[in-house]
């Protein structure tokens, strides 16, 4: 019982931390047709924190897509051309509106793809993972699997007393 609570206050705190993060976070699923695009914004308020995309193709791993990004002032900051899954972190230069466009490159096929375009509260500024953001995840399953282990010791325990209450007062004749 204990492991559930923590789960879900961990999972409220993480919640709150990442909507906290991503006042204006970017995610959706998007069909694209033969050589069209998706366009999205978002606004950067603060350049200490890194600007995450990740897109991930869902249909068809032949399928050519590029995505761009670019600052408030116009220029480039990402421009890349992939198949299936692309994951890519910035450094904001400034705050302010960056412009996010991932286009199917392919003339013949659709590409659905998973876009997720902002700040993942978990990476640190130099990109490293910040494990401390997984605490309550990581306390959560262990007092999931010591509530199991205690469950089934206890099952074991009354299965082996029962067998012995059968059996006490049993004089044979």
């Amino acid at each position: 019982m204990s492991s559930i609570i923590v789960f879900f206050v961990w999972g409220m705190s993480f919640s709150g931390m990442f909507i906290q993060n991503n006042p204006t976070l970017s995610t959706n699923q998007v069909t694209l047709d033969p050589l069209t695009s998706y366009n999205s914004s978002i606004f950067i308020n603060s350049t200490d924190k890194l600007l995450t995309i990740t897109i991930d193709s869902i249909d068809n791993d032949q399928v050519v897509l590029n995505e761009l990004v670019t600052d408030p002032d116009g220029e480039i900051v990402s421009n890349s051309t992939f198949q299936k899954t692309y994951f890519s972190t910035i450094t904001p230069n400034s705050t302010g509106r960056y412009e996010f466009s991932v286009s199917n490159m392919d003339q013949n096929n659709k590409a659905t793809v998973y876009l997720f375009f902002g700040n993942l509260p978990f990476i640190k500024q130099n990109g490293e993972i910040d494990l401390s953001s997984f605490g309550g995840l990581v306390l959560g399953v262990i007092l999931f699997i010591a509530g199991l282990v205690s469950f089934i010791i206890g099952i074991i325990l009354y299965l082996k007393d029962r067998n012995k209450e059968k059996y006490r007062g049993f004089i044979p004749r």
